[in-house]
């Protein structure tokens, strides 16, 4: 479920729930010759799900969502090495707020956006690695989710749902304007 490849196209994360939960792997690639090995267990906790791998944009790191804390997290873990023989650890990176999901890094890889529940809504936030913080980014009274970074790292587009719409917003991170792009 939910594969997405690295910016170098050298490796495939994914879950997969074959032992009877979504467990994290990995999967590495060779462009000419396709899977390579097969694929590792990045990341497993009892009783838990993880969901939503993307890569850092060097490919160093994943950020994915896990629920190991009892509501849903974002976490950072390394990409194996090859010949790694201990599994890397991750570390939570969301802590603010409970129900995080749908992680996007920035091109430039200084952030990670992401949707949280606030109050009763899901809202846009970003964590800003050099500032080590969580910033909320938007504040409506309609759910906002799945964001996606412009190639710059200074704009988001992302959805918006209402009882009577589904619309798509842009908005710069420094203005902070949220701008209507669908009808």
């Amino acid at each position: 479920l939910l594969p997405t490849v690295s910016p170098k196209g050298d490796m495939l994360a994914f879950i997969c729930d074959a032992s009877g939960r979504a467990d994290l792997f990995v999967q590495t690639i060779n462009q000419k010759n396709g899977l390579q090995g097969k694929p590792i267990r990045l990341y497993s906790f009892p009783n838990s799900v993880q969901a939503s791998p993307t890569f850092s944009p060097d490919s160093r790191k994943i950020a994915f969502v896990s629920d190991k804390q009892g509501t849903p997290h974002i976490h950072l873990i390394d990409t194996p090495l090859p010949g790694m023989e201990k599994m890397p650890t991750p570390t939570t990176l969301t802590k603010k707020h409970k129900e995080n999901s749908c992680p996007s890094w920035s091109p430039d890889g200084k952030k990670l956006a992401y949707s949280a529940k606030i109050s009763g809504v899901r809202q846009i936030m970003i964590y800003d690695f050099i500032a080590k913080e969580e910033i909320q980014l938007t504040f409506s009274n309609y759910h906002k989710e799945n964001p996606s970074w412009a190639p710059n790292s200074q704009h988001l587009i992302y959805n918006s749902v209402s009882s009577s719409s589904s619309e798509l917003f842009m908005i710069h991170l420094k203005q902070r304007v949220e701008q209507k792009i669908t009808q």
